[in-house]
């Protein structure tokens, strides 16, 4: 089975919903959700917040947060996954944020840098992911990287 269809059936199996918040992979990791038959069952929404700006008006997050860590941290990536999981008031919810090229505004956001966090019960799990590619391969490392943690946690 694969990887993504080993996750829709656990989360279909345990009965739980999600709910996405994604910067740098632009909505992809809602789309592979929904690509699937059935997605609607499970996958409650996503939103896409790629701007600084939109982190904060949709998903009210803390600009003085954001001031202080930069967008690319994990204290960013595990806020938006709890904001989300607010608005849409799901069992579990993952975030993406990170820069995945080409370039490189500051050595403190080098390219292929990804957090990934999870919003779960009463844990919040962030990982940082420095991946290789360019920037389509690092999306899709992105999006992989998110489904297998998620299928880790459950």
């Amino acid at each position: 089975m694969e990887n993504k269809q080993l996750l829709i059936k656990k989360i279909k199996d345990l009965n739980l919903s999600i709910s996405v918040a994604e910067s740098c992979t632009g909505g992809q990791l809602s789309s592979a959700f929904v690509s699937e038959a059935g997605a609607s069952d499970f996958f409650l929404g996503g939103v896409v917040t790629y701007s600084t700006k939109s982190k904060v008006k949709i998903l009210k997050i803390d600009p003085k947060k954001i001031d202080s860590y930069g967008v690319v941290s994990q204290e960013i990536a595990i806020e938006m996954s709890v904001k989300v999981r607010e608005l849409f008031n799901s069992d579990i919810s993952i975030s993406t944020t990170g820069n995945a090229g080409p370039l490189s505004i500051n050595s403190n956001d080098p390219v292929g840098r990804i957090y990934i966090a999870v919003s779960f019960k009463d844990e919040l799990i962030v990982k940082e992911f420095n991946f290789t590619g360019n920037r389509n391969e690092n999306i899709s490392s992105a999006i992989e990287s998110s489904i297998t943690l998620l299928n880790n946690i459950l």
